[in-house]
């Protein structure tokens, strides 16, 4: 329902063309998975896409962006006993963002995405892994972000995105706690924003 709502208003007949603006995203992120075992953001990725946006007022606007965005984690390779281990994670990605003009150059955002799995692989020190729990196609996720406008058309945006759906079960069938059903993603995202 709220999808509905918020489609209504971003294509309302009576909107003026100067309301809408679409652009393009292009950035680095850091990922982790948690659950894995591992800790820290060292599964380095890149993200690209479009957006557009439609401004409500000076201070309020609602963005919606197209995403390809890599994902998953990385142990690196230890002295001790050699090992390594990689988890890669690729999602076509829609986030949805309302967002609070704070000041001039000064963005606010805050929202959901629906992120669909194209490619996922494991792979450790001797290859690529087989026989573990599948991952699952859907992910929901929340973003928090942080946008610096620089001009009219060039803005950079920091940005933390959160798994609320994980990413896969644990192995087994034993589940800790409602809100700890499995391994779930988290990244860090730095990009620039090109308006048109």
């Amino acid at each position: 329902m709220l999808l509905v709502l918020v489609l209504l208003c971003l294509f309302d007949k009576d909107a003026v063309a100067q309301d809408f603006h679409g652009g393009l995203r292009l950035g680095i992120c850091a990922s982790q998975v948690s659950g894995d075992n591992l800790s820290g953001y060292d599964k380095a990725g890149i993200l690209g896409g479009a957006y557009v946006n439609r401004s409500f007022s000076e201070k309020i606007s609602v963005q919606m962006e197209m995403m390809f965005i890599q994902k998953g984690s990385r142990s690196t390779v230890s002295k001790i006993d050699n090992s390594y281990y990689r988890m890669r994670l690729h999602y076509l990605e829609v986030p949805l963002l309302f967002r609070y003009h704070a000041g001039k150059k000064i963005v606010l955002e805050a929202g959901l995405s629906a992120g669909t799995l194209i490619f996922s692989e494991e792979n450790n020190q001797i290859g690529v892994i087989y026989g573990t729990p599948p991952f699952k196609k859907i992910e929901i996720a929340s973003q928090l972000g942080l946008q610096f406008i620089f001009s009219e058309n060039w803005a950079a945006d920091l940005r933390y995105s959160g798994s609320l759906t994980p990413v896969r079960a644990f192995e087994g069938s034993y589940n800790y706690n409602y809100f700890d059903q499995g391994q779930y993603n988290s990244s860090l995202q730095l990009s620039l924003e090109y308006t048109f």
